[in-house]
């Protein structure tokens, strides 16, 4: 196995809550071309019966980012030496995320498996509002593989 650390079954809490701003929402909708009413303007939101902007079902990928991120600063499992690619991302939402949302992380290693050389590991990030609320679930499919051409990971 190429990761130096057996991270399967770990469960990593991210130490802060991400707060979700109406203005971040009109960022990202526009720098994924969401034109969805319901994600730009708050009185549309409110005519479809949300407390504020609705953030686009891929919104959620700046907050997971953060988690993993947490995870991986705090467990050496040897990136830095590993081609990395995603190969699968699935979100379920239990309900929508809007405006003044107040979430917290917990990131969970769902399964690790080696495959043809290849370290395949799975995670799960479970976003739990401020009153205990799961609001979504996403799944991170990555695979790595040591290499001698491998680029450093900075964001880890």
């Amino acid at each position: 196995m190429a990761l130096k650390t057996d991270i399967r079954g770990m469960h990593y809490e991210y130490p802060d809550y991400f707060e979700v701003g109406r203005e971040k929402i009109r960022e990202f909708a526009a720098a994924i071309k969401c034109d969805d009413p319901a994600s730009l303007d708050e009185k549309a939101a409110a005519e479809l019966g949300y407390p504020g902007l609705v953030a686009p079902a891929t919104f959620m990928t700046l907050f997971a980012i953060l988690a993993q991120k947490g995870f991986f600063q705090t467990v050496d499992v040897g990136l830095e030496s590993m081609q990395i690619v995603q190969v699968d991302q699935k979100f379920v939402y239990k309900r929508p995320v809007v405006a003044g949302d107040r979430l917290w992380c917990h990131f969970d290693i769902v399964s690790v498996q080696e495959r043809f050389g290849a370290d395949i590991v799975v995670s799960k990030n479970t976003c739990i509002h401020d009153d205990g609320e799961i609001v979504m679930e996403a799944y991170t499919t990555l695979m790595g593989q040591q290499g001698e051409n491998s680029a450093k990971i900075d964001f880890l």
